[in-house]
């Protein structure tokens, strides 16, 4: 190495420490905990007393959330990039063929599990009491057909002068819901979800039947197993989120957002000559469970406001001023 070119004992102590702190991160995140560098963001930010706090919140949201007396500390998120088993699914049989791909339904479960466990994380370090509007988003990639992503923002609250949580509560109800919900005398106990991913092939003796014209092909007719699957994967998915709410003590789950996507796949062999005609069913499901705070939950009574719209030209570039001609 030339000699301009050799490191000072400065900067390979820089660089050593540097390599450390990395190797902490990365064996934080193989925990499932948060990197180095986001921990000592945070633990930063609450030494200097939350003077300054940064919030995805709309206006309306946040007022109302003050109202009741919260107070936001600062925007905070989870993510999780994950590699998605390969899992094999043609059989090539005559007869239909069901089952769940649970390599893919444990690695969507277990993406959105991580995320939204370094969600709750970063609250706990900003001592949150929850986090509200958490934004729940999975991503596929074009380039990695077997990683997906699942990111959750949202706002962490605090309630001053009040004790923590033995757990911040994560939701993802609007500013306006989380306040409807508090004044009902419920309280959100946490984000749960559910995914499932089936594969359903009707065999070659069945799909030869749907594609003859004597068979069935010229008729109108229900594909029962593609009906069946599609019941079968929401069940699933129901079934998981159900029971993250119970182990959360919750009497139920709202604002609950189902996703269902569904690929069709038709191939055929040529020795012998035939063909198959395949369904993946993937069900997503995510929604707040809730618990009761006081046994009698009334509903405040709606109050009257007026709105006012602006119909100057070109304002915001959606309204025109109304012009008649006589």
């Amino acid at each position: 190495m030339p000699f301009w070119n050799r490191q000072t004992p400065e900067e390979k102590q820089r660089l050593l420490q540097q390599q450390q702190l990395a190797d902490v991160s990365r064996q934080s995140l193989e925990a499932g905990g948060l990197p180095t560098r986001a921990q000592q963001r945070l633990q930063e930010e609450t030494q200097k007393g939350h003077s300054l706090f940064t919030s995805d919140l709309s206006t309306n949201e946040l007022l109302l959330a003050r109202e009741q007396g919260y107070q936001p500390l600062s925007q905070v998120m989870g993510s999780s990039i994950y590699q998605v088993g390969w899992q094999y699914t043609r059989q090539y049989s005559y007869n239909t063929q069901v089952q769940e791909m649970r390599m893919v339904s444990g690695a969507h479960q277990e993406a959105a599990r991580l995320a939204l466990n370094r969600l709750e994380q970063e609250a706990i370090i900003l001592k949150a009491h929850g986090v509200i509007g958490v934004r729940f988003v999975q991503r596929d990639y074009a380039w990695g057909s077997n990683l997906i992503e699942y990111t959750a923002i949202g706002t962490a609250i605090k309630l001053p002068d009040t004790p923590l949580h033995a757990r911040p509560f994560l939701s993802d109800l609007s500013g306006q819901e989380f306040w409807t919900l508090l004044q009902a005398g419920y309280y959100p106990a946490g984000v749960v979800t559910g995914y499932s991913s089936y594969w359903v092939s009707l065999g070659s003796q069945l799909t030869q039947q749907l594609r003859g014209w004597w068979g069935g092909g010229g008729v109108n007719q229900e594909i029962g197993p593609f009906t069946q699957v599609t019941y079968d994967a929401c069940h699933q998915a129901m079934q998981r989120a159900t029971a993250m709410a119970h182990t959360l003590n919750a009497v139920g789950i709202v604002g609950m957002h189902i996703d269902n996507n569904r690929r069709i796949e038709e191939y055929e062999t040529d020795n012998p000559k035939r063909n198959y005609l395949d369904l993946f069913v993937h069900f997503s499901v995510l929604g707040t469970a809730i618990i009761a705070r006081k046994k009698d939950h009334t509903i405040p009574t709606p109050r009257p406001t007026l709105m006012f719209t602006d119909l100057r030209p070109g304002r915001y570039g959606q309204n025109r001023e109304l012009t008649f001609n006589g």
